[in-house]
C-alpha cells in the first residue's frame, strides 16, 4: 500500500463485496503514512454499526490479518491469523479455515467462489444481546473479536458471566473462543 486510497481500497476488499469506503473513512482515525508502512486506527464497534445498519454484508474479524497481502489463498502459513486450506478428502476437495492446530471444514471447493465472499459470509450477522459463561482467561479474546469489552455481570465458580450485544450468536462466539 502506497497511499490513503489504496489503504481504503484494502480494507473494503477485506470486509466488504460492497463499496462502503466512505462508511471505513468516516472510522478511520491516528493516520500515520511513512514510506515504509501506514498504520491506523480504526472503530470497529461503530464500522460494524454502520454496516449493520446499511445491510451489508461483512466480515471485520481479524481485520489486521484479511489485509495481509496473501491472506486471500490457499495453503499459507501466516503465523497468527487463519488460513484457508484445500484438502482433498473421498475424491473431493473442501476449504478448511486452520488456525494454530485447529481445522474447520467450511464447504465443498467450487471454482466460481472467491474466498474474500467465503470470508465475508463467514457468519451470519444479527445484533443479538445476550449473557454468557466464559473462562476469566477469554474475556480479552473475546473483547477482541467482539470489538469492544462485554458487560461483567458476575464471577462464579471460576466462570465470568458477561453481557454482549453484539453480531454472533451464543454458538458462534464458543466457536471464536475455541477456533481463534
Amino acid at each position: 500500500m502506497n497511499n490513503y486510497e489504496d489503504l481504503l481500497k484494502a480494507i473494503n476488499s477485506s470486509i466488504s463485496v460492497n463499496d462502503v469506503s466512505d462508511l471505513i473513512e468516516n472510522n478511520i482515525y491516528n493516520i500515520n503514512l511513512s514510506s515504509s508502512k501506514i498504520t491506523f486506527d480504526i472503530d470497529i464497534n461503530q464500522l460494524s454499526d454502520d454496516l449493520y445498519k446499511n445491510n451489508y454484508k461483512f466480515n471485520l474479524l481479524l481485520l489486521e490479518c484479511s489485509l495481509n497481502e496473501n491472506f486471500f489463498k490457499f495453503n499459507q502459513n501466516l503465523e497468527e491469523c487463519p488460513n484457508f486450506k484445500l484438502i482433498s478428502f473421498n475424491q473431493k476437495k473442501y476449504i478448511y479455515l486452520n488456525y494454530l492446530d485447529s481445522y474447520f471444514r467450511i464447504k465443498e471447493f467450487s471454482l466460481n467462489e472467491k474466498l474474500n465472499d467465503i470470508w465475508i459470509n463467514f457468519f451470519e450477522k444479527k445484533i443479538n444481546s445476550y449473557e454468557i459463561l466464559i473462562e476469566p482467561s477469554n474475556y480479552t479474546k473475546l473483547s477482541k473479536h467482539l470489538g469492544k469489552k462485554p458487560k461483567i455481570i458476575s464471577y462464579k465458580n471460576n466462570k465470568v458471566k458477561v453481557k454482549t450485544y453484539n453480531y454472533f450468536n451464543n454458538k458462534q462466539i464458543h466457536f471464536l473462543l475455541n477456533f481463534f
